[in-house]
């Protein structure tokens, strides 16, 4: 059985669809893939054995609301001049100017 909950780039999904189709493995289980949403004519789609699921393990409602208030507070932040605590290229905001 293979799992992969992390990273979509970490698995060669053609070679497991192979190891899948030739009983090399039991079963595989997704919720990353190499590209999203996955194409009609994927092989994830019509091999057996395979079970996908949306990468939603955080999307709880708790999590939601704290994302919706750091939001929030960033952009008010910003709006008053104050720096990004969650800004991951504060670089780009070097050159903007508030009105």
């Amino acid at each position: 059985m293979l799992v992969n909950c992390a990273r979509g780039s970490l698995v060669d999904y053609d070679a497991v669809c192979d190891a899948l189709d030739a009983r090399k493995l039991f079963g595989a289980a997704f919720d990353v893939f190499p590209r999203e949403p996955i194409p009609a004519d994927s092989r994830l789609l019509t091999t057996p054995n395979i079970a996908m699921t949306p990468h939603l393990a955080g999307a709880s409602n708790q999590t939601a609301f704290n994302a919706a208030s750091i939001v929030a507070s960033e952009v008010a932040g910003f709006l008053q001049g104050r720096p990004l605590a969650h800004c991951a290229n504060p670089e780009v905001l070097a050159g903007l100017c508030m009105t």
